[in-house]
């Protein structure tokens, strides 16, 4: 549970600094730290991380909220809001995108531990029994399908207008979580499970 990559969306440098101690603190692995939607996009497109923590208020035009739908559209990722705001509007705002958990500030570490706790641990369940017929996400299957006809990862940058670096990361992230270690098996997983329809 506690191998998953976590990025962490704060504009406050001292409060993401304290989170990702605490978070490292217990065993957990934070790969970035992001203060603006446009370096959280960067994060997100380099690390693929498997939680989000994410304030919601990034001090421009776009929040994190914004962000949150934009890697939706690609993933399934979980997500802990951390925000000092608490009104309907953005309570419903959060809400539509499906969040993990949502937290105000203040918070306790240990609020914020138990939260990466539980959902985690959901995650892990819900791998678990759904393992043998996992369904990738939208953008995993555009690549396993372009993995299928024999693209190269430039290939398939190339096609879906994505960079090099996040094909490679994403291969090696479908053929990990399915515990297969070639093109050619990961092409008949697609077939047997209908992926390519």
């Amino acid at each position: 549970m506690s191998n998953v990559d976590i990025l962490i969306v704060e504009d406050e440098i001292i409060v993401a600094k304290d989170i990702e101690q605490t978070l490292a603190s217990n065993g957990f692995n934070v790969v970035g730290i992001a203060r603006s939607f446009e370096k959280a996009n960067e994060e997100f497109l380099q690390h693929l991380p498997g939680l989000i923590i994410c304030d919601i208020n990034l001090r421009s035009g776009l929040t994190g909220i914004d962000f949150i739908k934009k890697v939706r559209g690609d993933s399934d990722i979980p997500v802990i809001y951390l925000t000092a705001y608490s009104d309907e509007e953005t309570i419903e705002k959060a809400i539509s995108t499906h969040p993990g958990s949502y937290i105000t500030k203040p918070f306790t570490n240990e609020q914020l531990l138990v939260a990466v706790k539980m959902i985690l641990s959901n995650e892990s369940r819900e791998e678990e029994s759904s393992f043998a017929d996992h369904k990738p996400t939208k953008r995993e299957l555009e690549i396993i399908k372009c993995i299928a006809r024999g693209m190269t990862s430039h290939e398939i940058a190339a096609e879906l207008g994505i960079c090099f670096e996040t094909v490679q990361t994403h291969r090696k992230k479908i053929l990990g979580k399915n515990h297969i270690h070639s093109s050619s098996e990961l092409t008949a997983l697609a077939i047997k499970n209908n992926w390519m329809d």
